[in-house]
């Protein structure tokens, strides 16, 4: 007997194609994230004029002040100008993801197969633009006021790759409170008063000595101040190799505090529904 006809063979696009690899993923992403940027221009101008408005708003009223206490203000000023900046870069990375949350962009990224982390580090994307924009706004207004890197452009490369890091750190922080909270307005609230202690409690605007004494162990030691000496100290000379490392080390022990924290958040909204005991079979 004859073999019956073969079956059909099934056409290639039914075939469900591979899932891609993490970075591809990430990447995608990253394009979506960077192309909605582009087409905020409220956003855009946030990130050039809270420069400025921070270093006219403290060099004119408080470089006399300084001058008489020995302090080059238009040297001291710039690392917290552009630490405040980053701040606001992360500040902005959590409204994002929380509005993705309300609009139910999170929700259809936990339906597709992504990497748990591939959101945030597609979200990373855009925070590094606005990091790099403001950061170069920051730079760019001092240096009119007579700011310079009087250590090199070696340590002026240090500089910005640093303020970039601690923005990016702490973007994947604001992030993971994006996706935990879901409201762009309650987001808002949670990082207002934090991030005006960190800066305001700080050797940024003024030196040590400026505070009282019971207070300089948490000023000196809190990571704004870590990374506003080691700005400072890439920006204007003397040493740098303390400084830096002290600074690296603190994000990086944040950076896995905060990717923990932003997995932790993104498998949980992926956990199916327990189904009821006794439930039919």
């Amino acid at each position: 007997m004859s073999a019956g006809p073969a079956a059909p063979t099934a056409p290639a696009w039914d075939t469900p194609a591979p899932a891609a690899s993490a970075p591809v993923q990430s990447w995608v992403l990253a394009l979506r994230a960077v192309t909605l940027l582009k087409r905020d221009t409220a956003e855009i101008s946030g990130a050039v004029l809270a420069p400025l408005v921070f270093f006219v708003g403290f060099y004119v009223p408080m470089r006399g002040v300084m001058h008489e206490r020995g302090v080059d203000y238009v040297q001291w000023l710039p690392a917290i100008v552009v630490l405040q900046a980053m701040l606001f870069v992360a500040m902005s990375a959590a409204d994002a993801m929380a509005a993705d949350v309300t609009s139910g962009m999170v929700r259809r990224f936990r339906t597709l197969p992504l990497g748990t982390l591939a959101p945030v580090a597609g979200r990373l994307g855009a925070d590094l633009c606005r990091a790099l924009l403001a950061g170069a706004c920051g730079i760019g207004i001092a240096a009119a006021f007579g700011f310079r890197f009087r250590a090199g452009a070696g340590a002026a490369v240090g500089f910005a790759a640093l303020a970039v890091a601690f923005a990016l750190v702490l973007c994947v922080g604001c992030v993971a409170l994006g996706l935990k909270v879901g409201n762009p307005e309650h987001t808002a609230s949670a990082m207002l008063v934090p991030q005006l202690l960190l800066t305001m409690l700080s050797t940024g605007f003024t030196p040590l000595s400026g505070f009282p004494g019971w207070i300089r162990p948490f000023v000196a030691n809190q990571p704004v101040s870590r990374a506003a000496d080691a700005l400072r100290a890439l920006s204007s000379g003397g040493p740098t190799a303390r400084p830096v490392l002290i600074t690296a080390a603190w994000l990086a022990g944040l950076l896995v505090l905060f990717t923990w924290l932003a997995g932790r958040v993104l498998r949980r909204g992926r956990r199916p529904a327990r189904t009821t005991r006794g439930a039919a079979a």
